[in-house]
Parts: C-alpha cells; sequence; structure tokens
C-alpha cells in the first residue's frame, strides 16, 4: 500500500493540485492529510472539495480546532484570528461538515498520523517535546511509524536501541524502514513554508517495500 501523507495545506488550492500532480507518479492508495486545511489562505472552499474529491482522510489541525472552539481561537493572535475567520465565512455548510469530521489522529497501516505531537496533541510542536516524552511514545506503543506536522518543517526522528536521534530533511530522498528501530516524520507543509525551501512538501509510505519516500515540489 502507497499512503501519501501531507499537512498545513491552508487553503493554497493551486498548491494542493500542484502536490496532487505530482502524486499521479506513484500511485498512491490512499491520501492522508494531517490538518489545518484552512487558515491563512484565499480559497478554502476549492481547497476543501478538492480534498473531498480526492477521498482524503484528514485528522483535525488547531486551525479546525480554533473553528470549532471558540475559547481556542479567542488565542490567536489577530493576524492568524482575522484569516481564518474570513475563510470560515467563505466555505459551504458540505466543507464545514467534512472538517467537522476530522478526528484527533488516526491508526492506519501501523501507523500513527497527527498534527502536533503523538498520540493527540493538535497543538505542540514536535521540537517542544523531550525525549524522555519520545522514548514513553515509542516503548509503550506498537506502531512502528508516526507522521506529524503543525512545523511546517521537515524532520526525521527515529528511536533505536533507547536512544533517540533528530535530523533536518533537506532534499529529496528516500527513508527506508528497518525493523529494528522506529520513525517519526515531520511532512512539512503544502502552503505558508518556514524552513529554508519555498517548495511544498509531502511523502510517501510505501508499507510493501518498506520506504518512505520524501518529496519537495516547486509550485
Amino acid at each position: 500500500m502507497k499512503i501519501a501523507v501531507f499537512s498545513d495545506v491552508h487553503s493554497c488550492y493551486k498548491k494542493m493540485m500542484t502536490v496532487f500532480d505530482d502524486m499521479e507518479k506513484y500511485q498512491i492508495d490512499q491520501y492522508v492529510c494531517l490538518g489545518d486545511i484552512i487558515g491563512y489562505g484565499s480559497q478554502p472552499e476549492e481547497t476543501v472539495q478538492l480534498l473531498m474529491s480526492k477521498q482524503v482522510i484528514s485528522v483535525r489541525g488547531n486551525h479546525e480546532l480554533a473553528m470549532f472552539d471558540p475559547d481556542y481561537l479567542e488565542l490567536f493572535p489577530k493576524k492568524i484570528k482575522q484569516p481564518l475567520l474570513e475563510n470560515i465565512a467563505a466555505i459551504s455548510e458540505k466543507s464545514i461538515q467534512y472538517l467537522e469530521k476530522t478526528p484527533v489522529y488516526l491508526q492506519l497501516e501501523n501507523c500513527h498520523f497527527v498534527h502536533g505531537t503523538p498520540p493527540d496533541k493538535m497543538t505542540t510542536y514536535i521540537y517542544d517535546v523531550t525525549d524522555y516524552y519520545l522514548k514513553s511514545i515509542f516503548n509503550n506503543s506498537a506502531t512502528r511509524v508516526f507522521f506529524t506536522g503543525h512545523t511546517h518543517k521537515l524532520k526525521l526522528i527515529t528511536y533505536k536501541d533507547k536512544i533517540v536521534y533528530r535530523g533536518r530533511i533537506n532534499e529529496n530522498c528516500i527513508i527506508p524502514v528497518g525493523n529494528n528501530q522506529k520513525y517519526l516524520v515531520n511532512v512539512g507543509s503544502i502552503g505558508f513554508s518556514r524552513d529554508d525551501f519555498e517548495a511544498s512538501k509531502y511523502v510517501v509510505y510505501d508499507t510493501e517495500n518498506k520506504q518512505i519516500m520524501v518529496r519537495m515540489v516547486s509550485t
């Protein structure tokens, strides 16, 4: 099975279209979005409808959390809150229902998908948690591979022989998935990059060949 995983689309419809065009090369069986479908960008309705048309499974991001939780929305600074409010006003009832049904996390094919930090944190950045916390997650879960978003930055964390290794991903690459370690991949973002690369990012996990392909797509 080939699972395409992406995150933080933020209403960037044209970038998302370009990424889907790139994904067509790889015969994807399932698309998974790690949340923050809306916010920031200017085409929320088109973006949500595109994901629905592709039968994308999505978990909830912190922008979707803010959409349905007024108390959390009030924590957003004005420069983030106002675009989100404009997005919410622009989307259809069908799109709202799609976003409302997003779960906090998803488990599929021995993988764990969440927006922020496993197991169920939507608002915590992966770089804000300690190695001790990550060891606890890895040790107490049978899951082999974890996928996160939220930071808008590609990152690979591996766990082997009771040691957590953290590293950046700087290029298109293939990550072999071995039997004797665990993996956490932050898949970066489709829109509004926060690293040194303006390209949209996503990954493809090939469960049969046991490898994760990292893709950077110029849009």
